[in-house]
């Protein structure tokens, strides 16, 4: 048996990490962390509570859509594989 038989159709996982959108992720949220607290220290003041909670609801919903996009750029990438429909390893 040659040796890619043996590895079988998911073998190349190796190659199909989700590096991009893991860093996507990790500076999503910095990125918002850091807005929110810079914005908390120095912009709040001008506004009311209501406000104030509009924008935290706004920007997390900003960041949540940039992370979902890198995730959803990635598995669109690797969408044959799963069109496929291949079983996954047995052992």
């Amino acid at each position: 048996m040659a040796k890619d038989e043996r590895r079988g159709p998911w073998a190349d996982w190796e190659h199909n990490r989700p590096l991009g959108p893991i860093l996507v992720t990790f500076l999503a949220v910095i990125v918002w962390l850091v807005f929110i607290l810079i914005y908390a220290l120095e912009w709040s003041t001008r506004y009311s509570t209501f406000q104030n909670a509009i924008v935290t609801i706004v920007t997390l919903v900003i960041a949540c859509l940039f992370i979902g996009m890198g995730w959803v750029v990635w598995g669109m990438r690797r969408a044959d594989r799963w069109m496929k429909r291949e079983p996954p390893p047995s052992g």
